[in-house]
C-alpha cells in the first residue's frame, strides 16, 4: 500500500515538474530574457525577422531554407544571412553612459524595431538605433545599452539592416545564356560613334551594325562574340536606392543615360538597362549637368522596375565594348 502511494507521490511530482517546464517553454519565456539579452544561441531555429522604423516594415519569412519577403518574393539570401548572423553576436558592450540620454531620447524615435522569432514566437525584440556614432540598443526603453556584433566589434550593424523591402530584394539584372540572346544594342550616349547592335541568326552567325554610322559588319571574331555574349549571363546591381526620396529617383530618371543596354531574346522577349552617371556635389555646368561624378557608382533603372538602383561600374565594364573589339584581327 505504501508502494504504491509512493509510486502515485513521484508520478504526481514528475507531472508537475513536465508541466511547469511546459509552462516555462510556451508562456514564460520572457522571464529568462534580461535587459541585456540581445543576441542568440541558435540561428538556424530563426524563421522570421521583421523590421520597422515608424514609417516603413518588412517581415522576414523563413519556409524550408528559403527566405522570402513578405508574401512569396525571394530574398536575397546572403543579405538576410549575413543580417541573421549580425543580429545572432548582437552584445551588449556597456550601459549607455547618463550623458548621452537626451541624446538617446531624441534618436529612439527614428530607431529599427527588431522582432526575431522562431515556431513557438519571438525569441528577442527590442530597439536599437545611433547616438553619437554610437550604436544603442533597448530592450526597455528606459534602459539603454551600446551594443556590438560579438566578434566583429567595427562592424555597422545598420548597414545590414532595413525596413525598407527593396533593401532585401534580389539585385539580379539580367541572366541569358548566349543561347538564348538573340541582339543586344549599346548606346554610348557621350559617345555615339561607339554605339552597336550585335546580332546573332539562329545558324549562329553573328553581324554588328554601328548605331551611328549604319556600317554592317559580318566577318567577326567568333570567341569574342561568345565571350562577350557570355557577360549576360550574371549582370547584377549593388543596391536600391533607397537612401533617395521619391521626388530626387524620379529626378534621377528623367535624366538623359549614359548608357542604355537593350536585349532581345530569342523567346520575343525585350529587356532594357539604363545607367545614369551620380553627381558628387551639388555643382552643376551651364546646361545643368553634374561638374564632378562617381567613378565607382552610377544609378542603374530597368524597364520591369520602377525603382531606382545604385550599380558599380566596373559590373558593367565588361558589356561597354566598341565595334572594333569584335572584328577578326
Amino acid at each position: 500500500m505504501q508502494q504504491t502511494t509512493n509510486r502515485r507521490q513521484i508520478i504526481i511530482v514528475l507531472g508537475l515538474i513536465m508541466a511547469a517546464a511546459v509552462l516555462l517553454l510556451f508562456l514564460g519565456r520572457k522571464l529568462l530574457i534580461s535587459a541585456t539579452d540581445f543576441g542568440f544561441a541558435d540561428a538556424n531555429r530563426v524563421r522570421s525577422i521583421t523590421i520597422s522604423d515608424g514609417e516603413q516594415q518588412v517581415k522576414l519569412r523563413k519556409r524550408g531554407s528559403i527566405w522570402y519577403i513578405e508574401g512569396d518574393r525571394v530574398a536575397q539570401q546572403e543579405r538576410v544571412t549575413d543580417a541573421l548572423f549580425a543580429l545572432q553576436m548582437l552584445q551588449v558592450k556597456y550601459p549607455l553612459p547618463a550623458g548621452y540620454l537626451e541624446a538617446y531620447r531624441q534618436a529612439r524615435g527614428s530607431a529599427l524595431r527588431v522582432s526575431v522569432a522562431d515556431w513557438l514566437g519571438k525569441i528577442r525584440s527590442y530597439s536599437i538605433c545611433t547616438v553619437d556614432t554610437m550604436p544603442v540598443g533597448a530592450v526597455s526603453a528606459t534602459k539603454p545599452y551600446v551594443v556590438e556584433v560579438c566578434g566583429n566589434e567595427q562592424l555597422d550593424i545598420f548597414s545590414l539592416l532595413d525596413a525598407n523591402p527593396l533593401f532585401w530584394y534580389k539585385t539580379a539584372v539580367l541572366s541569358m545564356q548566349p543561347s538564348q540572346i538573340a541582339a543586344v544594342s549599346v548606346e554610348d550616349l557621350g559617345k555615339p560613334k561607339r554605339s552597336f547592335r550585335l546580332s546573332v541568326d539562329t545558324l549562329g552567325r553573328a553581324q554588328i551594325a554601328e548605331l551611328y554610322s549604319g556600317r554592317v559588319f559580318h566577318t567577326l571574331n567568333d570567341d569574342c562574340v561568345r565571350r562577350y555574349l557570355s557577360y549576360y549571363q550574371d549582370v547584377k546591381f549593388e543596391r536600391y536606392a533607397t537612401n533617395l526620396g521619391k521626388e530626387d529617383a524620379d529626378a534621377i530618371m528623367m535624366t538623359n543615360p549614359a548608357y542604355v543596354f537593350t536585349i532581345e531574346g530569342r523567346d520575343g522577349t525585350l529587356r532594357t538597362v539604363k545607367l545614369m552617371y551620380m553627381s558628387v556635389g551639388d555643382a552643376l555646368d551651364a546646361f545643368g549637368r553634374p561638374t564632378k561624378i562617381d567613378l565607382n557608382r552610377c544609378y542603374l533603372q530597368q524597364d520591369d522596375d520602377p525603382n531606382l538602383a545604385v550599380a558599380l561600374w566596373v559590373d558593367f565594364d565588361l558589356l561597354i565594348k566598341d565595334v572594333n573589339f569584335f572584328l577578326t584581327k
